[in-house]
């Protein structure tokens, strides 16, 4: 057999090292001398890594999408004013005008002015992936860590044969009815909280996409895709989850609900004030109403 840390990717092994001097102590120094529990361990780490990467771009995001608003409302007005000057363009060269045509044009020209405006704004629906790009890379680097601290290979980055060795104390340091983080959760609790924060996420950005919108127009494409995607994702991790070690599936939860928390809190009006975040935001109350009733 072959020694894990002999296939496993840098990144990977030096969050575990730093999992691991957390859980000793080593890393907190005086503050916590005997070091933490594992459960302790992996939901503070995830919660101070998801509040110092994500915050802050949650913030730009969020105004983006006030810019966005400003910026589709005068493109708006511009479409009359683009319309006329067409219609007006057509009859000079003295060509036939068809209705189709022109609106076609009219959408080309509308749709490039728009691309140029909002680059030039810094707020093209593109920057959105920012979130996704830098969140995945530390979601999965963490995953793989939790995971081979469990005890369990991952086949994506280790290779046949590879002996995974559990850390010391992820048998006993777990929590509530999970004691044991290697093991897989018998009683399908875990999965069950797993999906339902997952689905208050998507819930939640969905709600937060539509209101967004002043119209009650169709949503183009790319949001109709994330937003299925958004639903089916809740599932789908559910699903995979029913065969991991308690621990990972505890650091996925952790991760989701922070993740939740942040949308809540940044819809509180006074949160929102103090971030420069303007425009109405819904209270939590109807939050969490329109999340249980869907």
């Amino acid at each position: 057999m072959v020694d894990v840390s002999d296939s496993t990717p840098m990144m990977v092994e030096v969050t575990k090292m730093l999992l691991e001097s957390v859980h000793t102590g080593t890393a907190l120094g005086t503050l916590t001398p005997n070091g933490l529990p594992w459960w302790c361990v992996i939901a503070g780490t995830t919660t101070v890594a998801r509040v110092l990467l994500t915050t802050p771009i949650s913030i730009y995001l969020h105004r983006m999408s006030v810019k966005q608003q400003s910026l589709n409302s005068l493109l708006k007005t511009w479409q009359t004013t683009l319309q006329t000057s067409m219609v007006a363009e057509t009859r000079m060269k003295g060509k036939e005008l068809d209705e189709d045509v022109l609106n076609k044009e009219l959408k080309k020209r509308l749709a490039k002015k728009q691309s140029r405006l909002m680059m030039m704004h810094g707020c093209h629906p593109l920057f959105g992936l920012l979130l996704p790009i830098v969140q995945f890379p530390v979601w999965m680097c963490m995953s793989f860590a939790v995971r081979h601290l469990a005890g369990r290979s991952v086949w994506l980055i280790d290779g046949p044969g590879v002996f995974v060795m559990a850390a010391q104390g992820m048998a006993e340091e777990g929590l509530l009815w999970f004691a044991n983080l290697t093991a897989v959760d018998p009683t399908y609790g875990l999965t069950a909280v797993l999906w339902t924060v997952c689905m208050s996420n998507s819930v939640l950005s969905h709600w937060n996409m539509r209101r967004t919108r002043h119209d009650n127009a169709t949503l183009p494409l790319l949001p109709r895709i994330m937003q299925t995607v958004m639903y089916v994702y809740p599932f789908f991790l559910a699903g995979i989850s029913i065969a991991q070690p308690s621990g990972l599936v505890f650091y996925w939860i952790v991760s989701a609900l922070v993740a939740l928390v942040q949308k809540l809190v940044f819809n509180i009006k006074a949160v929102r004030r103090v971030l420069g975040l303007p425009g109405p935001a819904p209270t939590n109350s109807q939050i969490i109403d329109r999340i249980f009733r869907t």
